[in-house]
């Protein structure tokens, strides 16, 4: 009776000691970097693409008669953490054009995106961050049907969220990474056009509300 005993202490032992494994580990997943916890971060709000999007930048000297409307896409989001170190945001916003002619080849949709870092981020509740089209780009390519943004910190998602108008609307949620969208023959990829709201006319408007990226 006794080596039966023995066996049974041991497969104790053996699950106790598995058990705390798989505790520490999970304990060791919460504590990650600050932020990457979902409970830590909420995305609170999107531009509303059917008012809020067109935006005229005001001069130094005020409002000038030769200003013309920019594509104004902005986020809201809240902090848990006191800080969170290298937030990273990608942004995508696709442009529809209503004169392109498919059947010969035109590209209906237009992709932007760019991926901005912001060092440090403290709690709170009203953080923004945002990025801007210049007038030439909505002239040319059309009007927004999708604005998005993924967040990430140590390389790890914690948070995306995305609108749509027209056709993206039909794709659902998550049509930012979805290969239909991104693969279809009639949307062109283009670079070089959607910037940092830090780095365009619109810096000194409300300048304390928005994050500042690296």
């Amino acid at each position: 009776m006794i080596f039966p005993a023995k066996s049974a202490f041991r497969a104790a032992a053996l699950f106790a000691a598995l058990l705390f494994a798989a505790q520490a580990s999970a304990q060791g997943q919460a504590k990650g970097p600050p932020g990457t916890n979902p409970n830590e971060f909420k995305v609170v709000k999107l531009t509303d693409l059917k008012h809020d999007y067109l935006q005229k930048p005001r001069a130094l000297s005020g409002a000038s008669a030769k200003a013309k409307e920019w594509g104004v896409f902005d986020v809201t989001f809240a902090t848990a953490p006191e800080w969170i170190d290298g937030l990273v945001a990608t942004f995508t916003v696709v442009l529809d054009d209503p004169k392109a002619d498919v059947k010969k080849g035109d590209a209906k949709l237009s992709l932007f995106q760019t991926t901005l870092e912001y060092p440090h981020v403290d709690k709170g509740n009203t953080h923004k961050i945002g990025v801007v089209l210049p007038p030439a780009a909505l002239g040319r390519f059309g009007v927004p049907i999708g604005f998005a943004v993924q967040f990430s910190v140590a390389g790890q998602e914690i948070a995306a969220q995305g609108v749509a108008e027209g056709m993206l609307k039909t794709v659902g949620d998550g049509w930012w990474t979805n290969p239909k969208v991104l693969e279809a023959p009639f949307l062109q990829n283009r670079d070089g056009y959607l910037v940092d709201r830090m780095k365009s006319p619109f810096l000194l408007v409300d300048i304390d509300s928005y994050e500042v990226s690296r």
